[in-house]
């Protein structure tokens, strides 16, 4: 069972790309052309911390790679590639010139608010799913899929 499983989280991840269902949805079908502009350009880790970023702002740079699971060179690469399609702005902390915060632009927060409705639409059909296990099975599975990711997760 456990090749089964691994196997269903491989084909979970494969389905993500810049072009995949997803973004799609999001991006390329969108009525709105500086949008449409974007597909192909964003990855699931690209809306992922805009989305983050849109829950606090300012975002403090630094705090980043902790809250999106990733590392901080990886992080700050996201950032400068988000900075350059005009998604965010990056400015110096006024109380501290050593330390980076991080604001959506116009553009990055529309595309923030397009995620965040995706995946209230999402967490509906998935609360559906959920319906079919106990609460108990559902906290298990979670902690399963935890360790997993741990397993994944440089140290």
């Amino acid at each position: 069972m456990i090749n089964e499983i691994l196997q269903s989280i491989n084909q979970l991840l494969a389905l993500d790309s810049t072009d995949d269902a997803e973004k799609e949805r999001l991006l390329k079908k969108n009525s709105e052309a500086d949008i449409r502009q974007l597909a192909g350009h964003l990855t699931t880790r690209d809306i992922l911390i805009l989305a983050k970023i849109a829950q606090t702002s300012p975002y403090l740079q630094k705090d980043l790679h902790r809250q999106i699971n990733i590392s901080q060179p990886t992080a700050s690469r996201a950032v400068d590639r988000l900075i350059k399609l005009d998604l965010l702005t990056r400015t110096k902390m006024v109380h501290n010139q050593k330390e980076w915060q991080l604001t959506l632009t116009p553009l990055g927060q529309r595309i923030a608010t397009l995620k965040q409705n995706f995946d209230q639409a999402r967490q509906a059909q998935a609360a559906t799913i959920a319906s079919h296990y106990t609460a108990a099975e559902l906290a298990k599975f979670n902690q399963f899929i935890q360790e997993i990711i741990a397993l994944k997760t440089p140290q």
